[in-house]
């Protein structure tokens, strides 16, 4: 019982997920009207992948997903086991990306709207309970401008999204990760916080 109670935990979420052209750097970047989400919605392993998991979080989708990478499954056979073990699937949105810039991503029938996803080359971006569906497209462009490195080409999109109408209920808290096939580069988690994103941003800079 008190398993199935920890996967009706709500994150409203938009996040990206990134690896650089080189394939050197995977990132992760996560903002929500929720408090604590990085301790929730981003996972994130060296050498191994990103996932993000969201809407009714099921934390499992992180680290059995990052496990199950780790075991030499792809993207979509992670993401295919774990949904074939979730009796509430559609109340999740996922995503996942391995080293090899390989990309799998579920967005559920049954989570608040707004709801929306962007597949592209190096990256995924992908949210609920938005103001509107176009912040995933503010979030795209926004990294695509960008000519930085990973981490602040992650939260300049990030800041876009928010920008862009965000979070229905506006955005309480946001998370940074970024790994390298050696280890973890950047781990920055803001919590409560009137502007999350700003303050992620603030201690890149510092």
């Amino acid at each position: 019982m008190k398993k199935q109670t920890s996967t009706r935990v709500f994150s409203g979420t938009f996040s990206i997920i990134a690896i650089s052209p080189d394939h050197r750097l995977m990132g992760v970047a996560v903002a929500s009207g929720s408090t604590f989400v990085g301790d929730r919605v981003p996972h994130a392993k060296p050498g191994v992948g990103v996932i993000v998991t969201q809407a009714y979080t099921r934390i499992a989708y992180g680290i059995k997903g990052i496990e199950l990478l780790e075991k030499g499954l792809t993207p979509t056979e992670t993401l295919d086991r774990l949904l074939e073990e979730d009796n509430e699937r559609d109340l999740r949105q996922v995503a996942i990306m391995d080293f090899e810039g390989r990309k799998a991503v579920f967005t559920g029938a049954n989570i608040p709207e707004y709801t929306a996803e962007i597949i592209a080359e190096n990256y995924v971006v992908i949210g609920n309970l938005l103001s509107r569906k176009e912040v995933v497209n503010c979030i795209a462009k926004a990294f695509e401008s960008s000519t930085d490195n990973l981490a602040c080409r992650m939260t300049t999109a990030l800041k876009a999204g928010s920008e862009s109408g965000g979070d229905k209920r506006g955005e309480n808290s946001a998370a940074l990760i970024v790994v390298s096939n050696e280890k973890v580069e950047v781990n920055i988690k803001v919590n409560a916080h009137a502007n999350p994103i700003g303050e992620i941003i603030h201690k890149l800079k510092a």
